[in-house]
């Protein structure tokens, strides 16, 4: 592939120190491309050129990335790395390279390579990352958040009583949020986050690095306006906003929930404590009928 930016002299001396590279013998994890083609290191390219085998996570993916580079190493789905390994070792040891990568962007990252890469350890296998595109990470550095302190959550489970527990579990962080979505969950996920997170600050990154790519910001109350009025297309990358509101005082809660009790019913006493403080509103219910149960 010639790049028309590049002078033949430039190009020359890329060569030279490539022929030049002494690349151990290993696994080595490759990163690459999260949308466009051209976001992939010269390195890469080199060690996927090399390598014995790829693995891959769909074989049908990568070979698009492969085709287009002009590399034509044997692809390998990553789930049959079992049956080959024991050979593989015996060639590792000759010197040989293999690579793994993932259908977009890092391997092990939210997707199942870490098993290979976990077999590899145990088996005192050289492993090597070769860095590159990371859709959350490029997707945090985008988002205007704080990003000195961050969780990566990655998927959320698809069903809700399971997905709320997840978010439960992180609500209380005070650094920044990351999870992964489908277009299909998307806006359930979104509205499980209103509820139990409040209205906090986020940002939703769809098609990276692509064509139409997008940014939507603002309170989850209008992310979740937006993706009512426009249908979600794309993988995405959310991110919310830590938590800042001071520990809760849950005696004065429970105190405020006993007055309203004596004025509203259960359920408009619960959504009034919810609403004002972002508790969960399945323990506040519970509470409440406590309450209600010692006033009578």
């Amino acid at each position: 592939m010639q790049i028309s930016f590049f002078s033949p002299k430039l190009i020359e001396s890329i060569s030279d120190k490539i022929r030049q590279q002494k690349d151990k013998p290993g696994l080595y994890l490759v990163a690459t491309p999260i949308g466009n083609l051209f976001d992939i290191s010269l390195r890469a390219l080199n060690i996927l050129k090399k390598s014995k085998i790829i693995f891959a996570e769909d074989t049908r993916n990568s070979r698009k990335l492969l085709n287009f580079y002009e590399i034509d190493t044997p692809l390998v789905a990553c789930h049959e790395y079992n049956e080959i390994m024991p050979a593989v070792v015996e060639k590792i040891e000759r010197g040989e390279i293999y690579s793994l990568i993932s259908d977009a962007g890092t391997p092990t990252i939210s997707d199942p390579g870490y098993r290979l890469v976990n077999w590899c350890v145990e088996n005192g296998i050289e492993v090597v990352p070769i860095p590159g595109a990371c859709a959350f990470i490029a997707g945090l550095c985008g988002s205007g958040l704080p990003t000195d302190r961050f969780t990566f959550c990655g998927f959320l489970p698809s069903k809700q009583h399971a997905r709320r527990e997840a978010l439960q579990e992180v609500k209380s962080k005070t650094e920044t949020l990351i999870f992964l979505e489908s277009p299909k969950r998307i806006s359930d996920s979104l509205k499980d986050m209103r509820e139990i997170f409040g209205d906090r600050h986020c940002c939703i990154c769809r098609e990276l690095t692509k064509l139409y790519e997008d940014f939507q910001r603002g309170p989850l109350s209008k992310i979740i306006k937006y993706f009512s009025e426009n249908e979600p297309t794309g993988e995405f990358v959310v991110i919310i906003s830590g938590n800042k509101e001071e520990k809760i005082d849950e005696t004065k809660i429970f105190s405020e929930l006993s007055e309203l009790l004596q004025k509203f019913r259960v359920k408009e006493a619960v959504e009034i404590i919810v609403e004002k403080y972002s508790v969960n509103k399945k323990a506040i219910y519970q509470k409440a009928l406590e309450i209600k149960d010692a006033q009578n």
